[in-house]
């Protein structure tokens, strides 16, 4: 029986696949790796049959990426489970490093760390996103988005993972997140800061679902109202749940201001007006603010000055 189970799940990108493939098998020693084809319609089927040391499931029907690591996760054999998408790179040994937390930390659901940020040519930028929380409980730093955490950061003890139940479809791009609270809500997790994947961002053009940020934080703002209805939510007073639910609407609207300043330098336009027109809603004051303005000019102009040198 394998140690870790890494499901990755793709769809038309067959052209990705083999270096998703190859970072999870460096990631780990005893690694099963599962491939959830999500009814490709491309040549994606052919890639996988010529991968060697690598489980294949073909989905008939596109299942979105919660679906086909529901379908994966059925497959797995493993106590570990860890879901890597199929643009994403797992960083060498650092799913072995995972499990070793896990096994010293038999209380806790998952092991999280950081992740480095490349651009779509997989060059590093710099920049590591890291949980700044040290381990143990995690439930209201993640229901108030203020602890980055995802399947290509963490490892996952799967018999946590059923307990709370399966991923769920109709969160399209936010299934992770809704997860991770349903796990912190009964277990501690195991936090490091060093990276452990990279992670390849978004364009307008690069077909990732996670490039839609705005729709993507807009469902964040009305899922969250579910969350507080989990057992432990409810046990808080009140008080406390308004106080996340502010909390989470001023990060929302910081959010949106920021991809706005990211994207309106390359002319995506459709998306900086989402972003502008999402802080305003949740938080007028935040987006008139001269701190929001200033950064969305302060990012064109020094876009400028770079295109002119």
């Amino acid at each position: 029986m394998p140690g870790i189970s890494v499901i990755i799940p793709t769809h038309d990108r067959p052209q990705l696949l083999p270096g998703a493939i190859e970072s999870a098998r460096a990631a780990g020693s005893d690694i099963e790796i599962i491939v959830v084809d999500d009814a490709s319609v491309d040549e994606t089927a052919s890639v996988c049959r010529a991968l060697t040391g690598i489980k294949y499931v073909r989905l008939n029907r596109n299942q979105g990426a919660a679906g086909a690591r529901n379908a994966g996760l059925m497959m797995s054999e493993a106590e570990f489970v860890s879901f890597l998408d199929d643009d994403d790179l797992r960083l060498p040994n650092s799913l072995d490093a995972q499990r070793d937390l896990l096994v010293q930390n038999t209380e806790a659901a998952f092991a999280c760390g950081g992740i480095a940020i490349a651009n779509q040519d997989y060059q590093l930028t710099g920049e590591v996103v890291a949980p700044r929380y040290p381990s143990g409980d995690v439930f209201w730093q993640i229901m108030e988005l203020d602890f980055p955490v995802m399947g290509l950061s963490s490892l996952i003890r799967k018999e946590s993972l059923l307990h709370v139940g399966l991923l769920r479809r109709h969160l399209i791009g936010i299934d992770d997140w809704d997860i991770f609270t349903r796990l912190a809500e009964i277990y501690p997790a195991v936090v490091t800061t060093e990276a452990v994947g990279v992670y390849r961002y978004p364009t307008r053009h690069s077909g990732q679902g996670s490039s839609a940020r705005a729709a993507q934080l807009r469902r964040v703002f009305r899922h969250q109202l579910e969350l507080l209805k989990l057992p432990r939510a409810q046990s808080a007073s009140g008080k406390q749940r308004r106080m996340v639910r502010r909390r989470l609407r001023v990060r929302i609207a910081d959010t949106s201001l920021w991809n706005a300043a990211q994207r309106l330098p390359y002319g995506d336009f459709d998306q900086v007006s989402e972003n502008i027109l999402l802080a305003m809603q949740l938080s007028p004051t935040r987006a008139i603010s001269s701190r929001g303005p200033r950064r969305i000019l302060d990012a064109f102009a020094a876009k400028r000055r770079t295109a002119i040198n």
